[in-house]
């Protein structure tokens, strides 16, 4: 890593609550420009809401987030941000063929057709192609975006995410699925019941890339760690 990456996304002592429900408490990390992060965990763990919060959509009940210095929401205007979700982050009413140009002005998906009647697949790539186009970017966040890709489109993508973060971008991406995060991250984020556990790429691989067993492995640990601490001592 150069000297010169400095860090662009800081979480202290964060801790999110739905209600009564607390997602995760006391989570701290930071992430430095042309860096990538991996979050995984099950569904419900809670990663949809930390990229939320990222980038300004929720606020943490205690705990402080900066991105570049700012509060996440003033960050978003002022940094260079993309983020995806899915579908749901798409308007579905709008043409596909209005929604997203590539920098040579193209449209990202010459479709006529309104986002809501494209393929799962085709409404992922248009979300990610247009967000992704931007440049320069300082932070990609992006949640699941493996879902609905075929192979060659989870291979464009894993390319471009590489690419963003070797020319300074820092990248959080989440995923349920073990194989999506193998090998492309510098470091992952386990997401387990209230609690998560911050690793580096070569602490969970010490010869070689991470792989998804690996990552299962490691997952595995510390699930059985978490729920050993929370078993009662007589």
């Amino acid at each position: 890593m150069s000297a010169a990456t400095s860090v662009l996304v800081s979480v202290r002592g964060a801790t999110v609550r739905y209600g009564r429900r607390e997602v995760f408490r006391d989570l701290t990390f930071d992430l430095r420009t042309g860096q990538s992060l991996g979050v995984l965990g099950p569904n419900g763990a809670g990663k949809t809401t930390l990229l939320r919060m990222l980038i300004g959509c929720l606020s943490p009940v205690a705990g402080d987030v900066r991105i570049g210095g700012f509060r996440p929401r003033d960050a978003v205007v002022r940094t260079a941000v993309a983020y995806f979700a899915g579908a749901a982050t798409l308007p579905p009413s709008v043409k596909a063929s209005s929604w997203g140009t590539l920098g040579n002005g193209e449209a990202v998906l010459p479709d006529p057709r309104r986002i809501r009647a494209l393929s799962q697949g085709n409404k992922q790539l248009l979300g990610l192609r247009t967000v992704l186009s931007r440049h320069p970017l300082q932070l990609i966040v992006l949640d699941e975006p493996w879902e609905g890709l075929d192979s060659e489109s989870s291979r464009w993508l894993n390319a471009t995410l590489e690419l963003k973060r070797d020319r300074g971008a820092a990248v959080v991406v989440s995923s349920h699925r073990l194989h999506d995060l193998a090998g492309l991250c510098d470091e992952y984020l386990f997401l387990m019941p209230h609690e998560a556990c911050l690793m580096k790429s070569y602490e969970i691989a010490r010869v070689g890339p991470v792989t998804a067993a690996l990552l299962a492995d490691t997952f595995d640990r510390l699930r059985d760690r978490t729920k050993s601490a929370d078993e009662p001592t007589f």
